[in-house]
């Protein structure tokens, strides 16, 4: 009896860190600004980031600024996607896509305080005009922009 629950409860281990590994999620990401028309909090970072390989997706859920707003949901495919740029020049970036509402860029404190935590999405909607969306994280570069650049198959760029 002993036997076969220890081997049923090795078997259920096993089985979870496989399903774990093909999909990556980060709930610990603040959306700033982009071309969704949604108002996030500038002090809120439940945005949720999930990037899976079978199907190849990228899901993107931003919560909204105000308890009554309903989150919105961004879901993207690989061949969407047209650039990803990590650290601080993501910002300009995504400022540069037409439409983008970003709020202004808060200075730095004498250089001490870099921003390279900054992940831009540039990709083109399902009807084919340019979208873009900034998110800031501290798996920026280590983990969403390096699994992005696996999905694309294109470089990430790193600007500052």
């Amino acid at each position: 009896m002993r036997r076969g629950f220890r081997y049923l409860l090795v078997l259920a281990a096993i089985g979870a860190l496989c399903s774990a590994a093909e999909r990556k999620s980060w709930n610990k990401v603040q959306y700033i600004g982009g071309t969704l028309p949604i108002k996030a909090s500038p002090y809120d970072w439940t945005t949720t980031v999930t990037i899976t390989s079978n199907p190849d997706s990228v899901v993107v859920v931003i919560a909204p600024a105000s308890v009554f707003g309903h989150q919105q949901t961004v879901r993207l495919k690989p061949s969407q996607i047209t650039a990803v740029v990590c650290g601080s020049g993501a910002w300009q970036r995504v400022a540069d896509v037409s439409g983008a509402q970003l709020p202004s860029k808060r200075p730095t404190l004498f250089g001490l305080l870099l921003d390279f935590a900054f992940v831009g999405i540039l990709y083109q909607t399902d009807d084919g005009k340019p979208a873009a969306m900034l998110l800031n994280s501290p798996y920026a570069s280590a983990g969403i922009g390096r699994l992005l650049e696996a999905l694309t198959g294109r470089p990430t760029e790193y600007a500052k």
